[in-house]
Formats: C-alpha cells, structure tokens, sequence
C-alpha cells in the first residue's frame, strides 16, 4: 500500500513519515504528508482559507483574537 501523496510505502519499520492514516473519501497517507497537504492548501477544520472573501478573512481574523484573548483574560478594546 502507497501514501496518496508521495508515492511510498505505507506499512513498514520507518516511521519518519508518520503512522499510515485514512484520508476520508481519497486514501491512505502517512500523518505527515496529510498535513503537509492540509498546510498547502491552507485547510484548518472545514474551513477552506485561501477561498475566503478578503472581509470574511478579516472577520474570521477578528473572531479568532476575540477568542484568544477571552481565554487569556483580556478585555475587549471599548473604542
């Protein structure tokens, strides 16, 4: 069995690439290399970030850093 991404085989000692994993609905993969594809391609979740439109970028953007700092315990800005 092959990795659907660069071509070696999945099942052997070296683990370099990563344990071999199912890529749902294409194949199997070693772990690295799906997440090589997934960085490539700008996937996080379900969410396709080189598709999004430039104003929901930057709201995608602003509800992240609201989330990061509600975590930390910082306080909105009051403009």
């Amino acid at each position: 069995m092959r990795c659907m991404f660069c071509d070696l085989d999945i099942i052997n000692k070296d683990l370099s690439k990563g344990l071999p994993i199912t890529v749902p609905g294409k194949g199997v993969a070693h772990t690295y290399c799906a997440e090589q594809d997934l960085h490539s391609r700008r996937i996080f979740g379900n969410i396709h970030i080189a598709d999004l439109e430039d104003n929901d970028l930057y709201e995608l953007k602003e509800m992240v850093m609201a989330e990061v700092n509600q975590r930390n315990g910082i306080a909105p800005k009051t403009y």
